[in-house]
C-alpha cells in the first residue's frame, strides 16, 4: 500500500535479504543502522538451535540446489535478515548497506508486515515459494523448425 507523507510516496513491506554467515550480523546491523533504518525496523534472526545443521543444510539446498555450490559450500549458519521499508529512498539505502555486507540473494515483499516477519519459518517458506516461482517462470525456448541441411538461412531473413 502506498501512501503519502509530506509529498513522499510512503510504502510498507519488508526486505529479506540473505548473508553467507551468521559473523555478518554485527556488520548488517551497523550498516542499516549508519543509513539511517531503526532498530525496531529490522531484525536479524540468530542461530535456529531447534533445527539440527542436517535440516539447516536441507532448506538451502532446496532454495538454491545442488547446482549453485558457491552457496551451498558456505557454513550452513547463513543469516537473514528482514527489513520494513517506508520509501524508495529506504529502500535504496537497505540495497546498498545489503550489497555492502556481501548479500547473496535479495527478496522485497510487499505483502509481508514486519510482524509477520518476526516467524523465521513463515519468512523462509515465502523465500523457498518465491525462490521456486522464479525457476518455474523461465522463458520457453523457441526451436528450430527448418532442417540441419538448410541451416542457418531459413531462420534469417534480410
Amino acid at each position: 500500500m502506498n501512501l503519502t507523507h509530506n509529498n513522499k510516496i510512503m510504502m510498507n513491506y519488508t526486505v529479506v535479504g540473505l548473508f553467507p554467515s551468521q559473523e555478518n550480523a554485527k556488520e548488517v546491523s551497523a550498516s542499516l543502522e549508519q543509513s539511517g533504518i531503526k532498530n525496531e525496523d529490522y531484525i536479524i534472526y540468530r542461530t535456529d538451535k531447534e533445527n539440527a545443521p542436517e535440516v539447516k543444510r536441507s532448506f538451502w539446498e532446496r532454495l538454491f540446489g545442488n547446482a549453485n555450490p558457491e552457496i551451498i559450500n558456505i557454513e550452513v549458519d547463513k543469516l537473514i535478515t528482514s527489513v520494513a521499508i517506508h520509501s524508495e529512498e529506504e529502500l535504496q539505502k537497505v540495497k546498498k548497506s545489503f550489497e555492502q555486507n556481501h548479500v547473496v540473494k535479495m527478496y522485497e515483499f510487499k505483502d509481508m508486515t514486519l510482524e509477520e516477519a518476526k516467524d523465521l519459518n513463515h519468512v523462509k517458506k515465502i523465500v523457498e515459494i518465491r525462490a521456486k516461482s522464479h525457476i518455474y517462470a523461465m522463458p520457453e525456448i523457441a526451436l528450430s523448425n527448418g532442417s540441419i541441411q538448410e541451416g542457418i538461412n531459413a531462420e534469417v531473413k534480410a
